[in-house]
């Protein structure tokens, strides 16, 4: 339905400048405490992927980094980013740090660059403490900017923030079930839109939507895709067209950011970091492979999966690492996998649509 297209970015950004005179931070993936700037009024606005020409950002990397990071960089050599207050790099990769540095360091630009260091494996007392601390020093970091962060503020975004991710899960509970009469290419246009739309306003959304479109979806063989986000947009489409149904996705942009349960805490900041420690298993946070597995495994059979794909973003070596594991210890539970090697924005080749139209043939 049209009143469910998501707005322009562009506009959507404006307004909330214009109207509600927030502060916009572009955001680089993937995990950061989208909370800590709502309660400063401030809008976190992702860059996974922007349809942008490349022109400048190979000049600065090498050839083997990630389109993800070559497109945010894109992003900001082309002067895309002027209407942003800022730049946030969460400790996410070694190539998102290369281009933190770049963009910090050497390109001279005049916006300030925060940087946010989530803990990495293994999650004990230690590292929780660790990432409370990260919590109260960015905070430091933004307040010279934004002013003190009022707790009061922070309370009511925390509850803004378990609102959304009950709704998102909601969502994904009832695609898994095939009860929402939406395709594969819609579906991921409405979950996207939480990279870049205030809760005041998408909640509502969320609501509405899920009112309107709950249905019996059509029959047909279910899938799990994995990687780090949906796009080629291609791929989609063409699962559309073989009437193959997206049961469950372990995205990196998507599912991977859901917490597995409501956290409840009185204390801000220990309700935000339960609530990134309850977060599934991610290649970015080197968990295990046998966690990871058993989350994969688990979707497959809450929804019903005849198989996995398994959309890699060509250099990205978080991801790359698992792969080999998963595909063995899949094939020995008997679910059939395809592997298809991507970049963003780029389309898909004749022959990687044949690819696919062939395991959609293959598990049906």
């Amino acid at each position: 339905m049209d009143r469910f297209l998501p707005p322009s970015r562009k506009i959507y950004i404006g307004r909330q400048k214009e109207v509600y005179d927030r502060r916009i931070f572009g955001v680089f993936p993937a995990h950061y405490p989208r909370e800590i700037f709502w309660a400063m009024n401030a809008l976190p606005v992702e860059i996974w992927d922007p349809p942008l020409e490349m022109r400048y950002a190979n000049t600065h990397l090498q050839p083997y980094i990630c389109s993800i990071v070559k497109s945010g960089l894109e992003l900001i050599v082309q002067g895309k980013g002027e209407d942003l207050d800022g730049f946030v790099f969460p400790h996410t990769c070694d190539s998102i740090q290369n281009m933190a540095s770049i963009v910090n360091d050497y390109l001279g630009i005049k916006k300030p660059c925060y940087f946010f260091y989530h803990p990495k494996a293994p999650y004990g007392e230690a590292s929780q403490e660790y990432y409370r601390e990260q919590l109260h020093r960015f905070i430091s970091d933004l307040e010279r900017r934004l002013g003190s962060l009022n707790i009061t503020a922070l309370h009511h975004a925390i509850e803004k923030g378990r609102a959304l991710l009950s709704l998102l899960r909601e969502l994904y509970i009832i695609r898994a079930r095939g009860n929402l009469d939406v395709s594969n290419q819609a579906f991921y246009r409405l979950i996207r839109q939480v990279e870049y739309r205030h809760p005041d306003d998408f909640i509502p959304f969320l609501k509405e939507y899920l009112e309107v479109n709950q249905g019996e979806k059509e029959n047909g063989p279910v899938v799990v895709l994995s990687g780090v986000l949906p796009n080629p947009v291609e791929i989609l489409s063409i699962l559309d067209q073989v009437h193959i149904r997206i049961g469950d996705d372990d995205f990196l942009c998507c599912g991977r950011r859901l917490t597995f349960a409501e956290v409840d805490e009185d204390d801000p900041f220990e309700a935000l970091t339960k609530q990134y420690f309850s977060m599934p298993p991610c290649t970015t946070k080197n968990s295990p492979i046998s966690e990871r597995l058993d989350y994969i495994m688990a979707k497959i059979n809450r929804c019903g999966a005849k198989g996995v794909i398994f959309s890699m973003l060509r250099f990205c070596e978080p991801e790359l690492f698992d792969l080999p594991i998963l595909l063995d210890s899949l094939k020995k539970n008997n679910i059939a996998t395809l592997v298809i090697d991507t970049e963003i924005n780029q389309g898909i080749s004749g022959q990687l649509k044949t690819r696919i139209e062939a395991f959609a043939e293959l598990i049906r």
